[in-house]
């Protein structure tokens, strides 16, 4: 296992980890997005939410604090060449529709 496969299977598990994050554009306003953060927090630690969640899809759910989205989202390596590995395993192709 080559040091690129490894940032491969990193950028992989990130985005297994991730999921689907609540991404805002660059140039928020910091106080919005601390609003949206802290809304985040409060829902995440409601435990009317896990079983909401559980009861609309039938799946447990662990999620992300926005500090360890953020983290996640930063720590992605960005070298080209794992770029163009991902693209290779991904397929060129857009995701087909659900």
């Amino acid at each position: 296992e080559s040091p690129r496969e490894r940032e491969l299977v990193a950028v992989v598990r990130a985005f297994r980890m991730i999921g689907q994050p609540q991404v805002l554009p660059p140039g928020t306003p910091r106080d919005r997005a601390q609003i949206l953060q802290e809304a985040m927090r409060k829902t995440f630690q409601d435990p009317e939410f896990y079983k909401e969640y559980k009861k609309l899809t039938g799946d447990e759910t662990v999620p992300l604090m926005p500090e360890e989205l953020e983290s996640a989202i930063k720590n992605l390596p960005r070298e080209p060449e794992v770029i163009e590995r991902l693209k290779k395993l991904a397929g060129p192709d857009a995701l087909p529709p659900r």
